[in-house]
Protein backbone atom coordinates (compact mmCIF):
# COMPACT_ATOMS: atom_id res chain seq x y z
CA UNK A 1 0.00 0.00 0.00
CA UNK A 2 1.63 2.98 -0.89
CA UNK A 3 2.02 6.18 2.14
CA UNK A 4 -0.69 9.49 1.71
CA UNK A 5 0.15 12.52 3.18
CA UNK A 6 -1.77 13.02 6.53
CA UNK A 7 -2.58 16.70 5.57
CA UNK A 8 -3.43 16.61 2.26
CA UNK A 9 -4.61 13.02 1.81
CA UNK A 10 -2.75 12.39 -2.01
CA UNK A 11 -0.02 9.92 -1.99
CA UNK A 12 3.16 11.00 -0.83
CA UNK A 13 4.90 11.02 -3.96
CA UNK A 14 2.07 13.81 -5.28
CA UNK A 15 1.49 15.70 -2.22
CA UNK A 16 0.30 19.17 -2.84
CA UNK A 17 0.29 20.91 0.40
CA UNK A 18 2.97 23.51 -0.87
CA UNK A 19 0.59 25.03 -3.00
CA UNK A 20 -2.74 25.13 -0.89
CA UNK A 21 -3.59 28.69 -0.61
CA UNK A 22 -7.13 29.48 1.81
CA UNK A 23 -9.89 30.81 0.25
CA UNK A 24 -12.57 32.98 2.33
CA UNK A 25 -15.51 33.30 -0.09
CA UNK A 26 -18.93 34.38 0.84
CA UNK A 27 -21.08 31.16 -0.84
CA UNK A 28 -20.47 28.02 0.87
CA UNK A 29 -20.53 24.78 -1.21
CA UNK A 30 -21.49 21.16 -1.06
CA UNK A 31 -19.98 18.36 -2.65
CA UNK A 32 -22.22 15.02 -2.68
CA UNK A 33 -19.24 12.66 -4.26
CA UNK A 34 -20.19 9.40 -5.68
CA UNK A 35 -18.84 6.58 -3.40
CA UNK A 36 -16.45 5.44 -6.58
CA UNK A 37 -15.44 8.58 -7.27
CA UNK A 38 -14.46 8.77 -3.42
CA UNK A 39 -11.46 6.13 -4.40
CA UNK A 40 -10.20 8.24 -7.22
CA UNK A 41 -6.69 9.50 -6.48
CA UNK A 42 -7.26 12.32 -8.51
CA UNK A 43 -10.68 13.27 -7.53
CA UNK A 44 -10.33 16.98 -7.38
CA UNK A 45 -12.65 17.46 -4.52
CA UNK A 46 -9.73 17.00 -1.96
CA UNK A 47 -8.56 19.90 -3.56
CA UNK A 48 -11.24 22.16 -3.41
CA UNK A 49 -11.87 21.24 0.23
CA UNK A 50 -8.00 22.05 0.97
CA UNK A 51 -8.20 25.78 -0.32
CA UNK A 52 -12.05 26.04 1.08
CA UNK A 53 -12.10 24.17 4.25
CA UNK A 54 -15.44 24.60 5.01
CA UNK A 55 -16.54 23.16 2.16
CA UNK A 56 -18.15 19.41 3.25
CA UNK A 57 -17.42 16.38 0.93
CA UNK A 58 -20.41 14.38 1.65
CA UNK A 59 -20.30 10.87 0.62
CA UNK A 60 -23.48 9.35 -1.38
CA UNK A 61 -22.47 5.83 0.02
CA UNK A 62 -23.34 6.83 3.40
CA UNK A 63 -26.58 5.53 5.28
CA UNK A 64 -26.96 8.95 6.73
CA UNK A 65 -26.45 10.96 3.21
CA UNK A 66 -30.10 11.80 2.81
CA UNK A 67 -30.29 13.20 6.38
CA UNK A 68 -27.02 14.94 5.87
CA UNK A 69 -28.21 16.45 2.55
CA UNK A 70 -31.94 17.51 4.24
CA UNK A 71 -29.91 19.14 7.28
CA UNK A 72 -26.91 21.26 5.02
CA UNK A 73 -30.75 22.61 3.11
CA UNK A 74 -32.10 23.16 6.19
CA UNK A 75 -29.06 25.46 7.24
CA UNK A 76 -28.87 27.58 4.08
CA UNK A 77 -30.47 30.53 3.36
CA UNK A 78 -30.93 30.00 -0.26
CA UNK A 79 -29.47 27.02 -1.85
CA UNK A 80 -29.00 25.93 -5.31
CA UNK A 81 -27.94 23.21 -7.60
CA UNK A 82 -24.97 23.15 -10.19
CA UNK A 83 -26.63 20.08 -12.60
CA UNK A 84 -27.70 20.01 -16.17
CA UNK A 85 -31.38 19.28 -15.43
CA UNK A 86 -33.87 19.89 -18.32
CA UNK A 87 -35.35 22.64 -16.04
CA UNK A 88 -31.63 24.05 -15.29
CA UNK A 89 -30.91 27.91 -16.48
CA UNK A 90 -27.44 29.26 -17.13
CA UNK A 91 -25.66 30.26 -14.88
CA UNK A 92 -23.76 32.99 -16.69
CA UNK A 93 -26.98 34.68 -17.87
CA UNK A 94 -28.69 34.44 -14.79
CA UNK A 95 -28.16 37.79 -12.31
CA UNK A 96 -26.10 36.34 -9.72
CA UNK A 97 -24.91 38.77 -7.28
CA UNK A 98 -26.14 37.70 -3.41
CA UNK A 99 -28.81 35.37 -4.79
CA UNK A 100 -27.49 31.99 -3.29
CA UNK A 101 -25.31 31.51 0.28
CA UNK A 102 -25.10 27.41 -0.96
CA UNK A 103 -24.52 26.04 -4.29
CA UNK A 104 -24.46 21.62 -4.36
CA UNK A 105 -22.37 19.98 -6.78
CA UNK A 106 -22.79 16.20 -7.97
CA UNK A 107 -19.26 14.86 -8.04
CA UNK A 108 -18.86 11.62 -10.37
CA UNK A 109 -18.98 10.78 -14.02
CA UNK A 110 -21.41 11.81 -15.45
CA UNK A 111 -23.25 8.79 -15.23
CA UNK A 112 -22.97 9.01 -11.44
CA UNK A 113 -24.20 12.27 -11.30
CA UNK A 114 -27.22 11.33 -13.04
CA UNK A 115 -27.71 8.26 -10.70
CA UNK A 116 -26.71 11.27 -7.73
CA UNK A 117 -29.65 13.62 -9.07
CA UNK A 118 -31.97 10.51 -9.32
CA UNK A 119 -31.28 9.53 -5.41
CA UNK A 120 -31.34 12.79 -4.18
CA UNK A 121 -35.04 14.21 -4.75
CA UNK A 122 -34.78 16.79 -2.13
CA UNK A 123 -32.82 19.13 -4.68
CA UNK A 124 -35.26 19.18 -7.21
CA UNK A 125 -36.90 22.24 -6.43
CA UNK A 126 -33.79 24.02 -6.26
CA UNK A 127 -33.06 26.69 -8.44
CA UNK A 128 -30.78 24.38 -10.93
CA UNK A 129 -28.09 26.09 -12.99
CA UNK A 130 -25.91 24.61 -16.10
CA UNK A 131 -23.03 26.17 -17.64
CA UNK A 132 -23.03 27.72 -21.02
CA UNK A 133 -19.58 29.72 -21.14
CA UNK A 134 -17.35 27.78 -18.48
CA UNK A 135 -14.97 27.59 -21.20
CA UNK A 136 -12.75 24.27 -22.18
CA UNK A 137 -11.34 21.59 -18.72
CA UNK A 138 -7.33 22.30 -18.27
CA UNK A 139 -7.66 18.95 -16.16
CA UNK A 140 -6.00 16.86 -18.39
CA UNK A 141 -5.31 13.62 -16.37
CA UNK A 142 -8.99 12.47 -16.42
CA UNK A 143 -10.51 10.84 -19.53
CA UNK A 144 -13.62 12.04 -20.57
CA UNK A 145 -15.56 11.98 -24.13
CA UNK A 146 -17.79 15.46 -22.78
CA UNK A 147 -16.07 18.28 -24.19
CA UNK A 148 -18.30 20.50 -21.62
CA UNK A 149 -16.44 18.39 -18.75
CA UNK A 150 -14.77 20.10 -16.24
CA UNK A 151 -13.81 18.24 -12.66
CA UNK A 152 -15.43 19.81 -9.34
CA UNK A 153 -12.60 21.92 -9.08
CA UNK A 154 -12.75 23.77 -12.46
CA UNK A 155 -16.73 24.01 -11.47
CA UNK A 156 -16.79 25.78 -7.89
CA UNK A 157 -14.18 28.07 -9.25
CA UNK A 158 -16.55 29.26 -11.96
CA UNK A 159 -19.43 29.44 -9.88
CA UNK A 160 -17.14 31.75 -7.52
CA UNK A 161 -16.04 33.97 -10.48
CA UNK A 162 -19.48 34.03 -11.95
CA UNK A 163 -21.55 34.43 -8.36
CA UNK A 164 -19.22 36.19 -6.06
CA UNK A 165 -15.66 38.62 -6.23
CA UNK A 166 -13.75 35.74 -4.90
CA UNK A 167 -10.57 35.23 -7.21
CA UNK A 168 -10.68 31.56 -7.94
CA UNK A 169 -6.80 31.52 -8.53
CA UNK A 170 -6.05 29.86 -6.05
CA UNK A 171 -8.22 26.77 -7.31
CA UNK A 172 -6.40 26.66 -10.33
CA UNK A 173 -3.01 26.76 -9.40
CA UNK A 174 -3.33 23.75 -6.89
CA UNK A 175 -4.86 21.71 -9.68
CA UNK A 176 -2.07 22.35 -12.19
CA UNK A 177 0.29 21.72 -9.43
CA UNK A 178 -1.57 18.62 -8.59
CA UNK A 179 -1.14 17.36 -12.60
CA UNK A 180 2.12 18.62 -12.43
CA UNK A 181 3.25 16.26 -9.85
CA UNK A 182 1.36 13.00 -11.03
CA UNK A 183 2.55 9.97 -12.21
CA UNK A 184 0.05 7.74 -13.94
CA UNK A 185 0.03 6.21 -17.19
CA UNK A 186 -0.92 7.77 -20.64
CA UNK A 187 -4.24 6.09 -20.98
CA UNK A 188 -5.46 8.36 -18.09
CA UNK A 189 -5.15 11.47 -20.03
CA UNK A 190 -8.30 13.68 -21.51
CA UNK A 191 -8.66 12.76 -25.34
CA UNK A 192 -8.41 16.04 -27.66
Amino acid sequence: MRPYCSVCRYPQKTCVCNAVTQICTPVQFLIIQHEKEAIHAKNTAKLVQLCLPDTPILSAGADEAEMAVADALDNAGSPAVIYPSPESTSLEKTPQSGTHDLFILLDGSWRQAYGLWQRFTQLHPLPQYHFSHAGPSDYRIRHTRSESGLSTLEAVAHVMKETTETDPAPLYRLQQFMQAQWQGPAAHLRRK
